[in-house]
């Protein structure tokens, strides 16, 4: 809204008032330019350090995920072959061992079946033969 015109011949107050701020403004939009000029390289110069060390710490990493990366991709590959293989199957118990003295007896007894040897007899150690037995890989 504007004030009502006097009957003065220069001009109202309000213009004045008008004129007066729209100086301020210019005055403030000068100095806004000139601290901008200021700051420009100020912040350009900024942003190029901030790269710079963006760039070198992306280097960093790259260089430490290749020289990691071997050894992950191997413990990866092991827990997937770990997980892909077949459990093994449990071992079944082998028969127990006949006692020594069950097998003294086995061996000491001659077989009532068999013909008799005209051979003499052999001694005792050599009668009873090893006693290993061949385990299953």
């Amino acid at each position: 809204m504007e004030p009502p015109p006097t009957p003065e011949h220069g001009p109202s107050s309000g213009e004045l008032q008008l004129a007066r701020m729209e100086r301020r403004l210019a005055a403030i939009d000068d100095r806004l330019g000139r601290l901008e000029s200021a700051l420009r390289p100020t912040v350009a110069e900024e942003v190029q350090g901030a790269t710079a060390e963006v760039r070198r710490a992306i280097t960093e990493l790259g260089r430490r995920l290749v020289q990691d990366l071997p050894h992950e991709l191997a413990r990866h590959r092991d827990a997937i072959v770990a997980d892909l293989r077949p459990p093994t199957p449990p071992v079944a118990p082998s028969p127990p061992a006949p006692d020594f003295e069950e097998a003294d007896a086995v061996v000491a007894a001659p077989a009532t079946t068999a013909p008799e040897s005209t051979e003499p007899p052999e001694p005792a150690d050599r009668q009873r033969g090893p006693r290993r037995r061949r385990r299953r890989g």
